[in-house]
Order: structure tokens, then sequence, then C-alpha cells
């Protein structure tokens, strides 16, 4: 199994927010899972929390995932 941060959309009543979660695959490659809480920065040094950062960054370029759907592609109304 392997795993990534996504931005996950969520709904809040007629509202909408954005959260990174670290999202977990498949074998296939499908997203499985995901975290039920976004995600902090954190690390155990300088150089995880520098990794961390990247990775989150990274997820920016990558399709929004619904929470509520999920694993379907948010898209703006």
């Amino acid at each position: 199994m392997s795993w990534n941060h996504r931005i996950l959309a969520h709904e809040d009543g007629n509202d909408m927010f954005f959260q990174i979660h670290e999202v977990y695959y498949d074998k296939s490659g499908k997203p499985d899972g995901y975290t039920k809480n976004g995600v902090s920065v954190g690390a155990e040094s300088l150089e995880g929390v520098k990794w961390v950062l990247k990775k989150m960054k990274d997820c920016v370029n990558k399709p929004v995932l619904l929470a509520d759907g999920f694993p379907d592609e948010y898209i703006k109304k």
C-alpha cells in the first residue's frame, strides 16, 4: 500500500472547505482511504519538516478529491 498528500473538499452546509489529508492507495494505485482529520506539518527533524512541506506542496498540482463521495474528484460548480 502507498500513500501521499491530497487536498480533499469537505461540505459544511452550503459552504466548502479544503484540507490536506493523507490518502492511501490499493495495489492497483486507486485511492482506497484517507485520514479522518486533515494533517499537520510535523517531523522528528528539520529535514523531515522540509520533506513534509514539499510533499504537501506537490499535492496542489493533483485533482482535489471529495471527502463525501470519495474518491470522486471535486468539480467547482
